[in-house]
């Protein structure tokens, strides 16, 4: 009796095929997701998983040429075989010689249902090349709703009517004309977001814009007017060299009735310094955000800081760039006595504040307790180091940290310090100052100089004074330390801080490395004896989201280690939690 042939087509197999490829059997909208977020290349490559997949990537609606890009014949090939509609197009074409190939492409997609449109041109200030002169053809898409354009130069067409449907216009490093980039502006209705970067050549701009609520100018821009900007809520503004005026541009921003968010960066207080009074006419009554970048040892920039300080009764948060730069040590000292005269202002609004470039100098220690001390309402602060040297580059003064010492601000909850490299003193006043003060976060910094980092008030902590054993802080629930390198001087800080701190809940470790052992066990046993009830979190020193263990700390105990006075042989992070806890 003959066997029956097997039929290879069987509804099992079919569908143990089907079983195993389940990414064939995607929803279309999530196959396109996948692939939207691959290089084109790369998507290009999927067509060979199977004849499904052959053409999917052809099929994509956004399409990204990054800069390696540099055959326009791949370009080609893609709009060639693409059959459906772009609705998204991003072309780095630093590498791309041929010109006349960018405008056979913007000339293929004006005939498509184009949204987007990011276009970064070839720039280098060495060179004699010429920028790229933008096709006309750009302008006749009429569903555009995103416009990005850099490096390149751009001539408005005479047939140009606008673009009816544009919401976001960047324009960064583009050679225009001021009458056309106006034109441009006015003619786009809808427009809602507004960047203009390093335009060569236009100092004075007006902007139409009644839909208009975000706008950044950088550059050397003098004076933009702003007409029937009603709509305006938030404003960036930069200036990298200290010419010309710059009170003109702060004007403008203020006659906005709706203001939101400033944002002011690069050189634009130092060039509005004494042309500004001491209070506005007219408050920013719906300024709550305000971020400036400012030389904190020079008078006369605190004094027009001052001004938009006074002139924002609804500030809410406030961010402070300090801007290092060398000024004369007389008008450093100058700043001290007039914060000191002025002490008698509130804030009474402000929540939270953050200040990046802190060196530790007298004049950034004083303006900070000038903002701690006049914001009653103040709940976060948080303060970054300068990098630029190994060691901070001036020494927090301890006179007034001391004469201070019955100031306190019963509002602040939470403090954070990166770039930790020695500031206790600062930290110190922080602390002592803030009785309702819940959560602390500081982030070591990376040199070579941790051991070295040396502080009177820690060495009296660990040989008995009086004054610094009697040092708690009742109301901290929450710490975090990340950077932790084993470092005698950290060391010593964060028992400090387990030692007063009793009502600890929750600690989080980061060290910088797995080689760090010793000393972490030695602070695993500090803080199971001093913080009962606490929680710990050990996070892996590659990767911040995982942790190693956390487990309640009143079953902590270090590693056993085989010979106490040799190196442990492996990380402490090798261990498993049955080691670590018990």
């Amino acid at each position: 009796m003959s066997r029956r042939p097997r039929n290879s087509s069987s509804p099992v197999k079919k569908r143990r095929k089907t079983e195993l490829d389940r990414i064939s059997n995607l929803p279309s909208n999530v196959t396109k997701q996948i692939l939207s977020y691959l290089p084109i290349k790369d998507a290009g490559k999927t067509s060979i998983l199977s004849k499904d997949w052959r053409f999917k990537w052809a099929m994509l609606p956004s399409l990204v040429f990054d800069h390696e890009i540099d055959d326009p014949d791949s370009v080609d090939h893609v709009l060639l075989l693409h059959p459906g509609p772009i609705y998204s197009f991003k072309l780095s074409a630093q590498n791309i010689m041929d010109k006349n190939a960018i405008n056979r492409w913007i000339r293929h997609l004006s005939r498509q249902p184009i949204k987007q449109f990011i276009l970064k041109g070839y720039y280098n200030f060495y060179s004699e090349r010429r920028p790229y002169d933008v096709s006309s053809s750009l302008f006749s898409c009429q569903d555009l709703t995103h416009l990005e354009l850099s490096n390149c130069s751009l001539r408005l067409p005479w047939t140009f009517n606008g673009f009816r449907m544009l919401k976001t216009l960047n324009i960064k490093r583009v050679t225009v004309a001021r009458d056309e980039l106006e034109k441009m502006i006015v003619c786009s209705p809808l427009l809602e977001r507004l960047t203009l970067c390093d335009l060569q050549g236009i100092t004075r701009l007006k902007i139409h814009a009644p839909n208009l609520q975000f706008l950044k100018v950088r550059g050397d821009f003098e004076d933009v007017e702003l007409t029937n900007t009603l709509n305006l809520v938030h404003v960036s503004l930069d200036r990298n060299r200290a010419h010309g005026r710059g009170d003109r541009l702060l004007n403008s921003c203020f006659k906005l009735p709706y203001i939101k968010r400033l944002t002011i960066e690069g050189c634009i207080l130092e060039c509005a310094t004494g042309s500004l009074p001491k209070e506005l006419r007219r408050p920013c009554l719906y300024l709550n955000f305000l971020s400036i970048n400012i030389r904190l040892n020079n008078l006369e920039e605190i004094s027009t800081a001052m001004c938009l300080l006074r002139s924002s009764p609804a500030l809410q948060e406030l961010e402070i760039s300090v801007r290092q730069q060398y000024e004369e040590a007389t008008t450093a000292r100058e700043a001290t006595p007039w914060l000191n005269d002025n002490q008698n202002w509130e804030f009474t609004k402000l929540q939270r504040v953050k200040v990046t470039g802190f060196s530790g100098a007298q004049a950034e220690v004083d303006f900070i307790k000038f903002l701690f001390l006049s914001s009653p309402a103040l709940q976060e602060l948080e303060v970054s180091v300068y990098q630029k040297d190994k060691t901070v580059v001036g020494e927090v003064c301890h006179s007034w940290l001391n004469n201070d010492q019955n100031c306190t601000h019963t509002q602040l909850q939470l403090v954070k310090v990166t770039d930790f490299c020695g500031e206790v003193e600062f930290i110190k006043f922080l602390l002592l100052s803030s009785p309702a003060l819940q959560e602390l976060h500081i982030l070591f910094r990376e040199n070579d100089h941790k051991n070295k980092m040396r502080n009177k008030w820690l060495d009296d902590a660990a040989m008995g004074d009086e004054d610094n054993r009697n040092c708690t802080f009742t109301q901290l629930r929450v710490m975090n330390i990340s950077g932790f390198s084993g470092a005698k001087a950290e060391v010593g800080f964060i028992k400090f801080l387990l030692t007063s701190s009793p009502m600890l809940e929750r600690i989080t470790l980061q060290p910088a490395s797995a080689k760090v052992s010793w000393e972490l066990s030695k602070l695993l046993t500090e803080f199971k004896s001093n913080s009962v009830q606490a929680n710990l979190k050990l996070l892996d020193p590659v990767n911040p989201s995982d942790d190693y263990h956390s487990s309640r700390a009143a079953r902590c105990r270090s590693p056993v280690y085989s010979d106490s006075s040799e190196s442990p042989s492996r990380s402490p992070f090798d261990y498993d939690s049955d080691q670590l806890y018990n």
